[in-house]
């Protein structure tokens, strides 16, 4: 006799959630009179929300997807972790660059993941300023729409 499939639910986050994240980016950067591409994919990696701000840099944006695409598809690890894990093996990551569903996958700082009553809902990147602000900028986006860019600690 055949087992019935297993049906398995996937949290993702909403795209009012993201435009939010996006927002409270943008305000961030620019009030800090800093252009920023910001992008926020879902806990699978796919596009829910971005936006180029006017005076970010060429290509901006694709760098921003392919880093939140790194964070969501290594199950939420955030830039700095995976930046040494490029380090660590180089040849594993270039090849895989090209798995970002049209974008790059970028092991970079400048990602976090988007964590929500301790689920993975997404992930956020940004490019345009020095890795380190473009994380920044990240970090408050996430605590203003009420999530965290950390998991919880393990049980």
């Amino acid at each position: 006799m055949s087992q019935p499939p297993t049906i398995r639910n996937l949290a993702v986050i909403d795209y009012d959630t993201a435009a939010r994240a996006v927002a409270a980016g943008v305000d961030w950067a620019r009030a800090r009179s800093v252009a920023l591409s910001i992008v926020v994919v879902d806990s699978v990696g796919h596009l829910v929300a971005s936006a180029r701000m006017d005076g970010a840099p060429f290509i901006t944006i694709e760098v921003a997807r392919g880093k939140a695409f790194a964070s969501a598809a290594t199950g939420g690890q955030p830039g700095g972790a995976l930046a040494e894990r490029y380090r660590e093996n180089p040849m594993v990551w270039a090849n895989a660059g090209p798995l970002g569903y049209g974008a790059p996958m970028l092991p970079a700082v400048g990602c976090l993941p988007i964590w929500s009553d301790g689920v993975l809902i997404g992930a956020m990147g940004a490019s345009g300023a020095p890795s380190e602000v473009d994380a920044a900028a990240l970090a408050h986006a996430i605590t203003a729409i009420g999530a965290q860019s950390t998991p919880p600690p393990p049980a």
